[in-house]
């Protein structure tokens, strides 16, 4: 769905006439702009300010995971552990895997994670670069960094914290305090 509705697609949404938007529109209750052809569209966050405001229901087609949640770790197996304790917690997560650094990196393009649960030893880009990426790029900032290693130290600590994490977890992983961190980031 793009990033902003023609009022005919918002009244099929809400199950309303389409008169009844345009007069949201001109009322003023509902902002909106012209497109060159004259169409009126409405951005999606404005729908919802608008929705929520007057107390109507959200309709699944807009509703959004509580939490786009990105799980990064060279061992498929602790990536699967993590994600479906994360699921298991809260089934409004969003949950991703990655298994290496680059392919995280794309993830991260494209998924724009609310939470990373980011392993810090991993071949090819590890990370720590990783960590630098996200918090380097303005569309990824506030994604909150969950490092963890197997190799815990108070150097890689300091290392990790520097590259702009917000959280270090050593491995073998307490999953409770991990779950609590994501739970308390979202």
């Amino acid at each position: 769905m793009g990033r902003s509705l023609s009022t005919f697609k918002i009244a099929q949404l809400l199950d309303v006439n389409p008169s009844s938007v345009s007069n949201w529109v001109d009322q003023k209750l509902l902002e909106a702009h012209r497109t060159p052809g004259g169409h009126r569209r409405v951005a999606i966050t404005e729908l919802l300010r608008f929705l929520k405001e007057r107390n109507m229901p959200v309709p699944p087609e807009l509703q959004s995971p509580l939490a786009r949640v990105l799980v990064v770790d060279d061992e498929p197996a602790l990536c699967r552990l993590i994600a479906r304790s994360l699921r298991l917690a809260n089934p409004e997560y969003e949950v991703v895997e990655a298994t290496d650094g680059f392919s995280a990196g794309q993830l991260v393009a494209s998924m724009n994670p609310d939470v990373v649960i980011l392993d810090l030893r991993m071949p090819g880009i590890d990370g720590f670069e990783v960590c630098r990426i996200i918090k380097s790029q303005d569309r990824t900032r506030h994604a909150v960094v969950l490092a963890m290693t197997a190799f815990p130290s108070q150097e890689s600590e300091q290392q990790i914290r520097e590259c702009g994490a917000d959280a270090f977890f050593s491995k073998p992983l307490d999953m409770d305090k991990l779950l609590a961190a994501v739970q308390d980031s979202v």
